[in-house]
């Protein structure tokens, strides 16, 4: 009974990953767009809330000073004006003269989303028909953004989201949070665009007309959310507004992140995703077949259990390999990489195991130095220490 129980969640968390490895490798390279007139494409306000120094912090805002597109702006949004990636934009400011750049001091909430904050005073002085609003620990393509408005000009959709490769891997937990971001995280959410036309937005790079936004009352609609990208991508569908994608890929850089960031993203992540979806949630112990053979060899204490558990290791590194090839090239040269891989696909798994269930016991993260509470949906309150902490 123990034995055919197993088989059968393998069998549904083998397929579920075998489906996640399809669906990134099938649109690793996007779904092709129609090019327009080049007098047909709208200005666009590039929107990059930044704070502090990410891995690979120039050269990732060097490539939208590089787009080729014709009527566009780049608005930085940081916190105080001593913050030393000021230096960093004002040097690329210098070095492309011809590019509209702006910085701008935003201050720092305490009460509420601070993204959404920043992106909240950018978006009262941006000029642009259409937002772009694009992390500081992503780089882009030349014709990233131009890719994305054929979609949005094709379609008239509002929101334009795009998936996440992840690369750039030097300590051992940036080989371990790539390869999260290649496999689970973008196969879980393009299947589900493709398969359930559920239109999951991951906020690293979003597409947004600014008309449409305004109908809401700008970004501030979202500030007492933390996950404010899974929310505006709910409240566009549930509006009839369309939210879409042309699988135009932008990359993520994850240099020198330890295990122990890893684990605290993590964390975050997990009790979001329980808060918005709790019944899917549940549901997501079946997508980690490592932790399910593990949990089998246990009780079996024999060389059934052994065999599953072997032979599970062994498939799992086979699909996660396959993903890596296709999706990051970046690092598949990287022999440190490819023979550590086996082995971060592992702790990787069991970290994820153990995270899935903390949510269940607690509904508080640490952001920024404080603690906040989070609720259904996702709205977020802070404790009075944590107020006390900021001077609020």
């Amino acid at each position: 009974m123990i034995l055919t129980t197993t088989i059968i969640m393998l069998s549904v968390s083998f397929v579920a990953i075998t489906v996640y490895t399809f669906y990134t490798i099938k649109y690793r390279k996007g779904e092709g767009s129609v090019n327009f007139r080049r007098e047909d494409y709208p200005a666009v306000s590039i929107l990059e809330p930044v704070r502090n120094i990410d891995d690979d912090i120039e050269k990732n805002m060097e490539s939208l000073f590089l787009l080729d597109y014709p009527h566009f702006e780049i608005l930085f949004g940081v916190d105080k004006t001593d913050d030393p990636v000021v230096e960093i934009i004002e040097k690329l400011r210098d070095r492309y003269p011809e590019v509209i750049c702006r910085i701008i001091v935003t201050g720092h909430s305490n009460t509420e989303n601070p993204k959404v904050f920043k992106l909240a005073i950018m978006e009262s002085v941006a000029v642009g028909e259409l937002f772009w609003i694009c992390d500081s620990n992503v780089r882009v393509e030349t014709d990233t953004l131009q890719l994305l408005v054929n979609e949005y000009l094709t379609h008239k959709s509002k929101i334009i989201f795009s998936p996440v490769r992840s690369t750039g891997s030097g300590s051992f937990g940036s080989i371990v949070e790539n390869a999260y971001f290649n496999h689970f995280l973008s196969g879980s959410v393009i299947a589900a665009w493709k398969l359930f036309k559920k239109q999951i937005v991951v906020g690293k790079s979003m597409l947004v007309e600014k008309e449409t936004l305004g109908h809401f009352g700008g970004f501030s609609y979202f500030k007492d959310y933390l996950a404010e990208d899974y929310m505006m991508g709910e409240t566009y569908t549930e509006s009839k507004f369309p939210v879409t994608s042309n699988c135009t890929w932008v990359t993520n850089f994850s240099r020198y992140t330890s295990l122990k960031d890893f684990y605290s993203r993590m964390e975050r992540w997990a009790k979001l995703r329980y808060n918005l979806k709790f019944h899917f949630y549940l549901l997501e112990i079946l997508l980690n077949p490592i932790a399910l053979a593990i949990i089998f060899a246990m009780v079996m204490r024999g060389t059934k259990g052994l065999i599953v558990l072997g032979g599970s290791l062994l498939l799992k590194i086979f699909l996660e390999f396959a993903n890596f090839i296709y999706l990051n090239p970046g690092d598949r040269k990287k022999l440190r990489v490819i023979l550590l891989l086996p082995f971060a696909i592992l702790v990787k798994d069991l970290i994820l195991f153990a995270v899935y269930f903390v949510p269940f016991f607690g509904n508080t993260v640490n952001w920024r130095g404080g603690e906040i509470s989070i609720g259904k949906k996702t709205l977020i309150s802070f404790s009075q220490e944590s107020l006390l902490y900021h001077g609020a």
